[in-house]
């Protein structure tokens, strides 16, 4: 019953992260250059696969409980009720080590999403904050590109008049080989390599930008403690084999 519960809780977070990044991804889309989408899609399949993983795994527990006795199920059901939920983020020994495998995959997987979206966050406070130097957008060709509300044309170029400028991609069609000033994010790496086009898209980036940050910084505190139990249990396993 206690596996199940983890089993449960990782699947709901799994499909939380998901639906969240694929917000993530239909938001950042219309005006995303193509490795900021590549990354998005790496991290929401695989979180689409383990929450897939996940409800498997919590059927099958269900089915396994109830061909129990009744009898069994209600005598344990108090001690699970009391069995806390977070000692699968970060004890060590793990009570059940295939959750325990599998919550951790989870959270690198937000880990990742975290450290890819900090960039955008820096800039699109940088947007707001007037920080960000103006800079040439070159447009060289068109593209389409496709979401839930259907498909657009965007139009593919690179910043500064030489062809070696960094590729970017702008929301909508411009003509071809016009030139015209953007503003050239302040960090250019991750979801960060994206041109905002207004403050509402720099609100909507800061916004996500938090979200996956915030989760990344609790991943960061688990791992820490995580890393600490790990190696007091190591300390205490030398210590038992001394004395024997």
């Amino acid at each position: 019953m206690h596996r199940r519960r983890g089993w449960v809780w990782a699947t709901v977070i799994s499909v939380v992260a998901f639906l969240v990044a694929c917000g993530l991804l239909g938001a950042r889309a219309p005006n995303g250059s193509g490795a900021g989408i590549a990354v998005a899609s790496v991290f929401i399949l695989l979180l689409g696969a383990l929450a897939v993983v996940g409800l498997v795994a919590s059927i099958t527990d269900t089915v396994r409980l109830h061909r129990l006795d009744p009898g069994v199920r209600a005598q344990a059901a108090p001690r699970t009720a009391h069995h806390p939920v977070r000692a699968h983020a970060y004890r060590y020994p793990p009570r059940h080590r295939w959750t325990w495998v599998f919550s951790w995959l989870v959270m690198a997987i937000l880990l990742g999403l975290g450290v890819a979206t900090l960039p955008a966050l820096v800039d699109g406070v940088a947007y707001l904050a007037g920080a960000e130097n103006t800079v040439t957008f070159f447009p060289t060709s068109y593209g389409q590109i496709c979401g839930r509300g259907g498909c657009s044309t965007i139009t593919y170029g690179h910043l500064g008049t030489s062809a070696g400028g960094a590729p970017a991609t702008w929301t909508g069609q411009v003509p071809i080989a016009v030139p015209f000033t953007v503003r050239q994010p302040l960090w250019n790496w991750g979801f960060g390599a994206q041109l905002i086009n207004g403050d509402g898209s720099a609100i909507t980036y800061i916004i996500l930008g938090v979200l996956f940050d915030g989760f990344a910084v609790l991943i960061l505190f688990a791992l820490y403690h995580a890393v600490r139990q790990w190696r007091r249990h190591r300390q205490q396993a030398g210590s038992g084999l001394a004395i024997g």
